[in-house]
């Protein structure tokens, strides 16, 4: 690789001689001795010398008296977390404004939100939600093909709860014009065909895709497609060939992901200067089976230490809701540290109306959990053969947060076969009976026509509950939910 000098090493007082990922190969007092240094590296590698790399004068610490709130490197839309190195303890990101792996938390002045104005909404129709669900179930009973991905598998996963990338709608609408002429055997686009669902019929639920009404959802990926590649423009939409081939199906993309610890040991005390309360909580647990997300999942000890030592700034919030902000590393009135049992979380709440609420709830017992977001860097995690078992070794952890309100519903999603068992036995359309479960377990108000099924299949099966079929009791406990209409 290519060797470089630079005086704006934060290993070295003056000059360095670095390598391309920034690693310092030396320090020196003056430029020229960094220069001999890499023309001599350089010279016995059988290379040309770099050069000169260096960023802007005003990037530094994002600590510094003069930086305003929150404008670290980190949180600007130059920085981009799909292409990370390690610099010893530290993860740096590529900045695509400086052409350099920059820290996330330093700060320069060429700091943008990383939200625009204008962006493309990807909330995923009930009808692409439900086809994958469906996929899901199928590829659980062993009907996938043998080309199957475990990419794909766990993107319709994320599919299922309502979660895709604009580089999954993007492939997704490739993938549903290029696999349309699939959908012309019989097996793949009848129901009634003693052999469907065939693999492609899999493939496309796995997709999104309905192979009995493929039009919608294939409607849907072509429209979001073209507005994205009209927003990003189609040559930047992916910025180099290596960003293309990372997120090929099968590879992470790198999304945001949360996890909850519904049941938690808190501690709430007077705070150190007696105008709050002082938090302690665990926002993670080590080497715990997870509840089912569908698969199972456990974090390692040791997968927060790289992202606590980066230097940047993690925030506590209620609810996930960043204007419910609770502390912050940055102020030091949050701080983290893994122990032997997990991610310890210490805060000192704010007199503010959020920190008052929160103490209140603590104090009658009606808080008993805490959840992290996240996001897992290349080789940060491993999956079993058959997708239903993930290990979390190293994940970089973007804030914290005490969750309120109810928990999350235990019960696993009805299967395929259940849903069709329970359609045959109230008469009711099978698709509709899932997109209307879909939404009542995703908390989606329901239409009229969804809340009405989903009564009338309630009303059929208590009234003989001595012939509803075992394997549809887990119907009855998604249906349970409806006693409150």
């Amino acid at each position: 690789m290519p060797y470089f000098i630079t005086d704006k090493s934060p290993d070295c007082s003056g000059w360095a001689t670095i390598k391309e990922d920034g690693e310092v190969i030396g320090c020196h007092e003056t430029k020229q001795d960094a220069i001999d240094q890499m023309v001599a590296v350089s010279i016995a590698e059988d290379m040309e010398p770099g050069g000169e790399r260096a960023l802007p004068d005003n990037y530094r610490p994002a600590l510094s008296k003069d930086v305003p709130e929150g404008r670290a490197c980190g949180n600007c839309y130059h920085y981009d977390e799909t292409n990370v190195e390690e610099d010893g303890d530290n993860l740096k990101a590529y900045c695509h404004k400086w052409d350099e792996y920059v820290d996330g938390g330093f700060y320069c002045n060429a700091w943008q939100p990383q939200e625009e104005d204008r962006q493309v909404s990807l909330e995923v129709p009930v009808y692409i939600r439900t086809a994958a669900r469906k996929g899901l179930d199928y590829y659980g009973e062993g009907l996938a093909g043998d080309g199957l991905t475990q990419g794909t598998v766990r993107e319709a996963r994320g599919l299922a709860r309502g979660e895709v990338s604009e580089d999954k709608v993007v492939r997704a609408n490739a993938w549903a014009q290029r696999h349309a002429v699939d959908l012309e055997a019989s097996k793949n686009s009848v129901a009634s065909d003693e052999e469907f669902p065939g693999a492609g019929a899999v493939a496309h639920y796995l997709w999104g895709i309905n192979p009995l009404n493929p039009q919608p959802a294939r409607d849907w990926y072509e429209r979001k497609a073209n507005a994205i590649k009209a927003e990003r423009g189609l040559f930047n939409f992916y910025r180099t060939k290596s960003e293309y081939f990372a997120n090929i199906p099968g590879m992470e993309d790198n999304k945001v992901e949360t996890r909850r610890i519904q049941v938690n040991e808190f501690e709430l005390r007077a705070g150190p200067t007696g105008d709050g309360m002082s938090f302690t909580g665990y926002a993670a647990v080590f080497n715990s089976d997870s509840e089912p997300l569908p698969f199972i999942e456990r974090i390692h000890h040791g997968a927060f230490k790289k992202s606590l030592k980066s230097r940047q700034p993690i925030k506590m919030y209620m609810n996930h809701d960043s204007s419910m902000l609770l502390a912050s590393t940055r102020s030091r009135t949050l701080r983290l540290e893994e122990d032997s049992k997990g991610l310890l979380v210490n805060a000192d709440l704010p007199d503010t109306t959020v920190g008052r609420d929160l103490s209140v709830l603590m104090q009658r017992g009606d808080v008993d959990s805490m959840s992290f977001g996240f996001s897992v860097p290349a080789g940060g995690d491993s999956w079993s053969d058959d997708g239903m078992s993930r290990e979390l070794r190293q994940v970089r952890l973007h804030e914290v947060s005490v969750v309120t309100g109810f928990p999350a519903y235990k019960a696993t999603s009805a299967s395929v076969r259940s849903l069709d068992l329970l359609a045959k036995r109230t008469g009711v359309n099978a698709d509709k009976l899932a997109e209307a479960i879909t939404m009542l377990e995703s908390g989606n108000t329901l239409s009229d026509e969804s809340a009405e099924l989903l009564s009338s299949a309630v009303s059929k099966l208590r009234a003989e509950p001595a012939q509803v079929p075992a394997s549809v009791n887990i119907l009855a406990k998604h249906l349970e939910l409806l006693k409150s209409f």
